[in-house]
């Protein structure tokens, strides 16, 4: 796959997972297909960020959309819950970046996961959406790039230290399955999307440099119009 392929899957995926959410929260099988969408836009976002030649001109691109975004998200977002308020995923995927801008100016693998753990723990800090797991899956595919077999482990690492094992304790403590039990569970379908990026050739394909700054915050004023 090119990697305007696998921008077109994560964006794919990503309005599949949206429309579950939406419309048919119910129907299990978009959630779980959604699951694949963030991983992948994580990928892309640590391949920009190693062939960037401007990376804080990027984190900025990044952090306008997330901005720009807010507001509709959260008017999409509030028609199911009122009292809905957490910042969207191009947030975390701004804070993976400056992780990123940051390592790149050292050179200790010590400082490197020091500076991953401080984003992170802002993303938990500033709600938002996929936080600490969400910023460690960015700096992980940005330093393994080239090395799938530790992408691979480091990713499964990830979504079991931050969706299964905590969920895992809870419902031996509570002896129930409750509703945010059952999305940390569908969380575990997140690491298929690797095999779209076991399979990338290197190429970039078509060029779609904004396809995803202009779906982002289109699809929220979309959802938000219909549900009206």
């Amino acid at each position: 796959m090119t990697s305007f392929q696998i921008k077109l899957l994560a964006v794919l995926t990503m309005a599949i997972d949206h429309i579950g959410l939406f419309f048919f929260p119910h129907v299990l099988i978009l959630n779980l297909i959604g699951r694949m969408s963030f991983p992948l836009f994580a990928w892309l976002a640590a391949s920009g960020a190693r062939y960037s030649r401007n990376l804080n001109q990027y984190v900025i691109r990044l952090l306008g959309l997330a901005t720009i975004s807010e507001i509709p998200f959260l008017a999409a977002n509030r028609q199911i819950d009122p009292s809905f308020f957490i910042l969207n995923a191009v947030f975390t995927l701004s804070l993976g970046l400056l992780a990123i801008l940051w390592i790149k100016k050292t050179t200790r693998p010590w400082q490197w996961l020091l500076i991953t753990l401080i984003a992170a723990l802002i993303a938990v800090f500033l709600k938002t959406d996929y936080g600490a797991a969400g910023v460690c899956s960015i700096v992980v595919f940005y330093l393994w790039h080239e090395n799938l077999k530790k992408t691979i482990i480091a990713q499964l690492v990830i979504c079991w230290t931050w969706y299964f094992i905590p969920t895992l304790v809870q419902m031996s403590l509570t002896h129930h399955i409750s509703s945010s039990n059952l999305q940390n569970l569908i969380e575990l379908a997140s690491p298929i999307s690797l095999i779209a990026i076991a399979v990338y050739n290197g190429k970039q394909g078509p060029k779609a440099k904004y396809l995803f700054y202009l779906f982002y915050p289109l699809q929220y004023v979309l959802i938000f119009l219909i549900q009206r």
